[in-house]
């Protein structure tokens, strides 16, 4: 992007509140956004291995990547061991994990930012004593074998009975309120790129024929149940809790039938709940990567053009922008935020690089999840001298 001093008068650089309504329930304000680049949910790896805590390198990194009145998404988080399927990923199941959390939302706090923690379970992606929606395995895909320590295609999962679907239900609610305690302004429903709440929504997965399973309006009921129970866990602070959506991924062999009527009516049923957003996932990103072709394959796109007209929740839109694009479409009303990955691991002054037309720093894509002394590709990126 040239340099373009217009850029801070931009829409992109205005306030905005989360949330739909105020109501003298809350306890907790509804949250004012100064601008509305938020920092996207990245899986990176660096927790401790078996304890799944952070480090104080985690501190750094989010500290580093906090602005005044800005939003990080935390990397999506496990709800409990069983939902692990990748090595050092982080857990907010365990009082030291909570502690650990600490340091991080008190740091980006002291920057004057707001953070948000993604509630994650993978489901089939597990690579063994996996569950998920149905019977049906990862052909291609590989997960993490922490015994042999090295990728596998996972095991096939089981399919959850309903009173092992409760059980994850209350651990959601759980997790949500872990994190309350750890600190974090709000938390977010991972229910993207194929992970579990995915493997209910979309038929490609799930062949249930109870409750849980078949129509529509019975493959939203656990993403439902999920969200109300995050909601409650979370003191019933509705205003506090978003959720992700990936309406054309196919990450993870993830696929559904008729994915336009599917996301149009998971979009409709949320928007009964007063949610802080919804953070939708474009066509053009798989899993953690551009398409080559620049938009999703497969199965029918479903964007964020497609899905926000149906709502009257904020809307976080995530995949390959840049900063031209992301005033773009935030200018003309196609969303309301704007979620940046890969450009935020390697810019931790993003916000500031975009207002002041400054170029992006490239990124390493080979440190992207882990890396041999931690902190490369991690907390080394430099800071733009204005």
């Amino acid at each position: 992007m040239s340099a373009t001093a217009s850029a801070e008068h931009k829409k992109l650089f205005t306030p905005l509140t989360l949330g739909v309504r105020d109501s003298p329930n809350f306890k907790l304000a509804r949250i004012t956004l100064s601008h509305r680049v938020v920092m996207a949910p990245l899986t990176r790896c660096r927790a401790l291995n078996g304890d799944c805590e952070h480090t104080d390198f985690g501190v750094e990194y989010y500290s580093q990547r906090a602005s005044k009145g800005g939003l990080i998404i935390a990397e999506a988080t496990q709800i409990t061991p069983q939902g692990q399927g990748y090595p050092n990923t982080p857990g907010i199941y365990s009082q030291q994990q909570i502690e650990a959390w600490k340091k991080i939302t008190e740091s980006v706090h002291q920057k004057g930012g707001f953070i948000f923690l993604q509630l994650w379970h993978v489901g089939r992606q597990r690579y063994a004593q996996s569950v998920s929606s149905s019977e049906v395995g990862i052909k291609n895909a590989k997960s993490f074998n922490w015994e042999t320590n090295e990728y596998v295609v996972p095991e096939t999962p089981k399919s959850l009975t309903i009173e092992e679907i409760k059980e994850i239900i209350k651990q959601y609610k759980q997790a949500a309120m872990n994190a309350k305690l750890a600190g974090f302004d709000g938390v977010e429903l991972h229910a993207a790129n194929g992970y579990l709440v995915d493997q209910f929504l979309q038929d490609g997965v799930n062949k249930r024929n109870d409750e849980y399973g078949g129509s529509i309006e019975n493959r939203l009921r656990f993403m439902r149940e999920a969200i109300e129970a995050v909601i409650e866990g979370f003191d019933h602070e509705s205003h506090r809790v978003g959720i992700r959506l990936s309406p054309s991924g196919v990450f993870l062999e993830i696929s559904d039938s008729n994915p336009n009527a599917l996301f149009s009516a998971a979009v409709k049923a949320l928007d009964s709940y007063d949610l802080a957003y919804i953070h939708l996932v474009e066509p053009r990103v798989v899993g953690g990567a551009l398409n080559d072709n620049g938009e999703a394959e497969a199965q029918p796109v479903v964007a964020t053009r497609d899905l926000k007209p149906l709502t009257k929740i904020p809307i976080i839109s995530a995949g390959g922008f840049n900063a031209q694009t992301a005033l773009q479409v935030v200018e003309e009303g196609v969303t309301d935020m704007i979620a940046f990955g890969r450009y935020f691991i390697s810019n931790p002054d993003l916000p500031e690089r975009i207002k002041r037309g400054v170029e992006f720093s490239k990124y390493d894509r080979s440190t992207f999840y882990g890396s041999k002394d931690v902190k490369t590709g991690y907390t080394d990126y430099p800071f733009y001298q204005f």
